[in-house]
């Protein structure tokens, strides 16, 4: 069949630069939707954590960073309570209290970072390139 290959497993994400997979596996599992790894030439890198109960501030896991293209964060709360899901995000110096649901676009070159701070809910990363740079 022609295009088995357009259906993608998901697998759990390699460790990545700038962030300490130790300490972001304790608040759930990085998972790998899609990118040029798992389909050549995807040109866009999609990732998901399903984030369970985070009752306390776990401290800072990402460094601030900044890519060489546009990033997409979508945070999302709960079935039960869409505003479940309380972040931290900064930009360059800037840092910001958000609760789920909300979008955060991070344009190619600015210095960011992030965490969740409390609660539980998903948040689903979109990188546009296929591979994390």
């Amino acid at each position: 069949m022609k295009f088995e290959k357009n259906f993608v497993k998901p697998r759990v994400s390699e460790d990545i630069p700038h962030h300490d997979s130790k300490e972001m596996d304790k608040i759930g599992k990085n998972i790998v939707l899609l990118d040029d790894k798992s389909y050549s030439g995807a040109g866009i890198r999609m990732t998901t954590r399903v984030v369970k109960g985070v009752t306390e501030d776990p401290g800072d896991y990402v460094d601030l960073h900044s890519h060489e293209v546009d990033q997409i964060f979508i945070f999302l709360g709960t079935p039960e309570n869409e505003e479940s899901l309380e972040v931290e995000f900064v930009f360059e110096d800037e840092i910001y209290q958000i609760k789920s649901p909300i979008t955060v676009f991070v344009p190619k070159g600015v210095r960011h970072t992030q965490k969740i701070v409390r609660g539980s809910g998903r948040y689903i990363t979109l990188l546009k390139e296929g591979t994390y740079v």
